[in-house]
């Protein structure tokens, strides 16, 4: 099915890929291409087959299709037949509500509480692949000894002897039920790095081969694909035996005192739409079943997902370097993900995801980069570190970033209502100020946004700024308050004072 979709004058569209929320608004000059058939196209983010537009208009199919806009049209190639425009709902919001009601209707249920009052600490950056559990129970102690709180702790990649193996390594792993235990009596809720491959060649491999639980080539061989870890197997997730192995392999470890799972890779470039498997499922649907093992589990993490909007899943955002072209990046990919119906959004590690920008001795680490990472992320639904900041980090950068989890914890009362608002109506937790306030044109603000409707937020995106101007919401004549008491009236873009040790945000009066 092909439609072609003329934009109304002064139309803005939004929507399908999170990561590419830097490209949005989709206008009249807008020239973009999105190719959602082809897995190889796939971002390895939060993605739905989802278009919303600015006038009450969005575009849905529950199936993916291609999207191309240039010259102020939307082209669809490549759909289902039962695509749908649906028109009449008035502004963004409406048009997101809408959709979200009559397509991804929200479940009621959010994820445990602790995910938007703690932060999370990912040991990747620290440990890169050689976990260990001195090393990890030492993270853990560092992170009390030098101030920052207790809270989620996720065990990364190289745990384990082999991909799909449940069995920790015992060259580094001497007594995992143990670090469980110490780790919990820390304070700390931990989770495992898994994923859907399988090393060859491995006892699991021959397991799951013999049950037929593997993905095929179209010759009917095993398929053996090359991803960032090498070459794998990989599970057929529309394969019941399967998805009841991966339970009880998830299930040893639970019994073990893990309490969940960062379901990573699940991306749909792995997979193939001629691949033979059990179900005869595509592409997209391998990384949907993906998310679906999730909801089993309380405690649970994704990169990559396509169309599991409104499910109880932590859906973060795709790693980013550790630059100042990063930052800028974070505010429109989460506001695009609570568009996408993935509210419960946790952004990047702060600083950034990429290891090798802080090794030892790293020429390109940037303190101040790293606390206005910090600060970005303070007032998102969640926070998650990796690099510890009082091994990167001079004194004052390092408080920073103390006093940024201190002050997501004085708003999580605030945050855990909202995710619990979102839980029964699907509204973003996060919001786009075009989203609230549709008639003060603000279709292309993306350099801040709104906690509920009554924090607005606007972090400093750039290297060496100590000023944020930004242009207040007038609303039903609202007053906003900065952060240092000063009362403004709404509808006036003031300047106001954004020293490295400030989040600038207004409080609604």
């Amino acid at each position: 099915m092909e439609k072609t979709i003329p934009m109304l004058e002064g139309e803005y569209w939004y929507g399908l890929c999170a990561a590419h929320g830097t490209r949005m608004p989709f206008g009249p000059a807008s020239v973009y291409a999105h190719h959602a058939t082809d897995p190889e196209a796939y971002t390895g983010n939060q993605e739905a087959p989802l278009l919303l537009s600015s006038k009450g208009r969005y575009l849905w199919s529950d199936f993916p299709y291609d999207t191309v806009i240039r010259d102020g049209v939307i082209r669809i190639t490549n759909a289902a037949d039962d695509l749908l425009l649906s028109d009449g709902h008035e502004t963004l919001r409406g048009a997101y509500l809408a959709a979200c009601r009559t397509h991804f209707p929200p479940s009621g249920k959010l994820p445990p509480e602790n995910f938007f009052r703690k932060p999370q600490y990912n040991t990747w950056a620290e440990l890169i692949y050689d976990q260990d559990q001195a090393s990890i129970l030492a993270y853990a102690r560092g992170i009390l000894e030098h101030g920052l709180p207790a809270g989620i702790l996720m065990i990364d990649d190289g745990w384990m002897c082999a991909y799909g193996s449940r069995l920790f390594r015992p060259d580094r792993f001497p007594d995992p039920e143990a670090m469980f235990r110490e780790l919990h009596a820390m304070g700390f809720e931990v989770m495992l790095w898994v994923c859907p491959f399988i090393s060859p060649d491995s006892p699991e491999f021959r397991t799951l081969s013999a049950k037929d639980c593997l993905v095929k080539n179209q010759d009917g061989s095993t398929a053996i694909r090359n991803w960032w870890n090498g070459y794998s197997a990989i599970l057929d997730l529309s394969h019941p035996d399967a998805a009841a192995w991966l339970d009880e392999t998830l299930g040893a470890l639970l019994a073990m005192g893990c309490d969940g799972f960062k379901f990573d890779a699940g991306d749909v470039r792995y997979y193939r739409d001629d691949d033979r498997t059990w179900g005869n499922v595509p592409a997209h649907e391998q990384c949907r079943l993906w998310a679906k093992l999730g909801l089993k589990y309380l405690y649970n993490e994704y990169r990559a997902s396509w169309g599991s909007a409104s499910l109880p899943l932590v859906e973060r955002l795709c790693d980013k370097a550790h630059r100042w072209e990063s930052v800028p990046r974070l505010l429109p990919d989460a506001l695009i993900d609570g568009l996408l119906g993935y509210p419960f959004c946790c952004p990047d590690m702060i600083g950034g995801g990429s290891f090798t920008d802080f090794l030892p001795g790293a020429p390109s680490l940037k303190p101040e980069l790293f606390a206005r990472y910090a600060e970005a992320a303070a007032l998102m639904p969640m926070m998650q570190y990796s690099a510890a900041p009082w091994r990167v980090l001079d004194a004052f950068h390092a408080e920073v970033c103390r006093n940024m989890g201190r002050l997501h914890a004085a708003y999580a009362d605030r945050i855990v209502t909202l995710a619990r608002h979102a839980a029964e109506t699907g509204e973003p937790i996060m919001r786009m100020l075009a989203y609230e306030f549709p008639d003060e044109g603000y279709e292309e603000t993306f350099d801040c946004f709104l906690v509920g409707s009554d924090l607005l937020v606007a972090p400093v995106l750039r290297d060496g700024e100590r000023e944020r101007t930004v242009r207040l919401p007038k609303g039903g004549g609202y007053c906003w308050r900065y952060t240092d008491g000063t009362v403004y009236e709404g509808g006036r873009t003031v300047t106001v004072p954004a020293p490295v040790e400030v989040l600038p945000r207004f409080e609604r009066v």
